[in-house]
């Protein structure tokens, strides 16, 4: 068995496993049965390099940027990181809603300039209502987390069932999603970006939230409409959001947002923890030696 590995798991994978062959690149090695290694490197051009590829596994949770009609045509299974990025984006998405809840924002602003002022619109978390866009493993840690805070959570989900755990209520469709949208204090993004979701959150829906509601994205810039969100936020049509990616990254330096008092900034940082890399090891140990006994896999993208 061969496999081509990025580098960062090449040593923890050959001292588990002496009895594969492992190579850094595609050069050393176009027989390659499986491929391990980051999204941004698997692409058709470097696929079609490897005739016997059998297995591909990436060690992030999204793949909007990997051409899955290609892998389901070359029959190739295709594994992602789906839980490792859970629970530090969750706890995440927990301060930024903090971040804008407590006025932390504008009281890091009094500390840099050395004043004593007080803000006096903070209004308890304590009863608020929380719609969750996407009901996946970090939708859920969100919701878990969340529960202990007294609020009311809202999930939207693209396939309708009747319950979820750690949610009050869950909503499908167009009117389900209006109504999350409608009656939530806080919207959190959590979906996959695919056509469905592509600017999903626009001007048409915007509008139905609240003044005085935010926005949270840690999904995919592009699930929001980024001119429409920003024109929002302008003028104050919503309150604040807490935004991890954008539709271009790095975010240029000459975007409207940077300026913004009601925006919080991170720069697609939400779930990078150093216990990431327990977490992905024991990814990647355990479905290589589930793909040499022949077992299913963990996290097959269908």
């Amino acid at each position: 068995m061969k496999v081509i590995v990025t580098k960062s798991y090449y040593e923890v994978l050959a001292k588990n496993f002496p009895e594969i062959e492992f190579y850094l690149t595609t050069e050393e090695c176009i027989e390659a049965d499986a491929i391990i290694g980051e999204p941004s490197d698997i692409n058709v051009e470097f696929l079609d390099k490897h005739p016997n590829l059998r297995w591909v596994q990436s060690i992030r949770a999204g793949y909007d940027n990997i051409d899955m009609n290609y892998i389901r045509k070359r029959n190739i299974i295709f594994t992602n990181g789906k839980d490792i990025y859970s629970v530090p984006i969750a706890e995440d998405v927990v301060c930024k809603i903090l971040m804008h809840n407590t006025n932390a924002i504008k009281y890091l602003e009094n500390k840099r300039n050395k004043e004593w002022n007080f803000v006096k619109n903070r209004r308890e978390f304590y009863g608020q209502t929380v719609g969750i866009i996407g009901t996946g493993s970090i939708a859920t840690e969100i919701a878990k987390r969340l529960q202990g805070f007294g609020v009311k959570l809202l999930g939207y989900k693209r396939n309708p069932v009747s319950t979820m755990a750690y949610f009050d209520e869950i909503y499908d469709g167009k009117k389900g999603l209006e109504h999350v949208l409608s009656n939530s204090d806080y919207i959190i993004i959590t979906v996959d970006l695919n056509k469905g979701t592509f600017h999903m959150i626009n001007k048409d829906n915007l509008k139905l939230l609240k003044k005085s509601a935010s926005i949270i994205n840690i999904a995919r810039g592009s699930i929001i409409n980024q001119q429409d969100l920003t024109e929002a936020l302008r003028n104050n049509d919503i309150s604040y959001a807490g935004l991890d990616v954008f539709e271009t990254e790095p975010l240029p330096l000459e975007d409207e947002l940077w300026n913004f008092e009601n925006v919080y900034i991170t720069p697609h940082a939400s779930g990078v923890v150093i216990n990431n890399i327990d977490r992905i090891n024991e990814l990647v140990v355990g479905n290589v030696r589930r793909f040499m006994n022949n077992e299913p896999l963990a996290y097959i993208v269908k």
